[in-house]
């Protein structure tokens, strides 16, 4: 790290910026933890790779301060869960198990279970981060090595124009995801392999429904062409 390029020091360095990074950003500020987060993209992700908080989860997100926001914009009780067999087709059959997670009887006090929009997840976590001048949230910037010592971690990366940036820390959180710069450049080349993964295997499939639903009729879509081809409102 001695080659002229100036050394930054913080407390905690993370290596990826999804919503699990962002709240961790956003608990470290709020302790008054300095911390980088250093993420490849360049916006917030559009991609749905998450469908739901439960009640820790809420705990959270109240904790760093957006309770507010967890209803009105963040997502919505998943209320009822009905577990049919894959067998069963038909929507209206009795489900052999049913969970309420509306109820509030939890540890926490919160409810079991909301569904939310990733995006708008992100875009809070993010701006809970901004409170914080020890917080740091850093899009388009690409790590490109990461070493250590006695007594410290070192992290290079680039910036969105290229340039190189140093920084020294006391610990690094690798959440850059399994094709990210942590794990392939990094642990995977000392012999740290996420073995589980792939000795573990899931042949079950499973499909999640979270729509609320008024099935079409002969009266309300009488053009409907699949009703001439015998089809019955939950056939479709």
């Amino acid at each position: 790290m001695s080659d002229g390029t100036p050394v930054e020091t913080t407390d905690v360095v993370i290596c990826g910026g999804g919503p699990t990074e962002a709240m961790l950003s956003a608990m470290l500020g709020h302790h008054s933890v300095s911390d980088i987060v250093l993420e490849r993209e360049t916006g917030i992700t559009t991609d749905p790779r998450g469908i739901a908080l439960d009640e820790d989860g809420i705990r959270l997100v109240q904790s760093v301060g957006l309770y507010d926001k967890i209803y009105s914009e963040i997502g919505s009780c998943m209320g009822w869960f009905m577990f049919m067999g894959g067998r069963h087709q038909d929507l209206s059959t009795k489900p052999f198990m049913v969970m309420n997670y509306n109820t509030t009887e939890g540890g926490t006090g919160h409810v079991g279970f909301i569904c939310h929009k990733q995006p708008m997840v992100e875009k809070s976590l993010r701006s809970a981060i901004s409170r914080y001048s020890c917080a740091q949230f850093r899009s388009r910037s690409t790590v490109t090595s990461i070493s250590e010592d006695n007594a410290w971690a070192y992290i290079t990366y680039l910036d969105a124009d290229g340039a190189l940036h140093k920084i020294r820390t006391k610990f690094v959180v690798g959440a850059d995801g399994k094709t990210g710069f942590t794990r392939k450049k990094y642990l995977e080349p000392r012999g740290v392999l996420l073995q589980r993964a792939s000795q573990t295997s899931y042949e079950e499939v499973w499909v999640a429904l979270n729509w609320k639903m008024t099935l079409p009729t002969k009266e309300t879509h009488p053009d409907f062409p699949l009703w001439a081809l015998g089809y019955s409102p939950q056939d479709v």
